[in-house]
């Protein structure tokens, strides 16, 4: 599911569908959501979402490369990247899950 279809998914919920939202205000409030889950991940560190995931950020150690033409060996700096962990709910999910 892209961004999109998840737009549309929402809009077509019948609990959207009381609260009488138009098609671009169900929009807007998706990305706001999505917009301060971002923020709010860079700001903590973390981001739980209860039954669904855990985002957090790992530093990483930098790794040693090499030049293929010189075989010059060089170490890369140090990063951050998204570790995600998933809920209880996610994991038993995924062990049902047929495609």
């Amino acid at each position: 599911m892209n961004l999109s279809q998840l737009k549309n998914a929402v809009h077509k919920d019948e609990r959207v569908k009381e609260l009488r939202l138009r098609k671009d205000e169900v929009k807007i409030i998706v990305d706001v959501v999505i917009d301060h889950m971002l923020k709010g991940l860079l700001k903590y560190g973390i981001l739980k979402l209860q039954g669904l995931f855990t985002l957090k950020i790992k530093k990483a150690k930098g790794r040693r490369i090499s030049n293929p033409q010189t075989r010059e060996h060089m170490y890369s700096k140090d990063y951050n990247k998204v570790g995600i962990e998933p809920s209880k709910q996610l994991r038993e999910g995924l062990k049902n899950y047929n495609k």
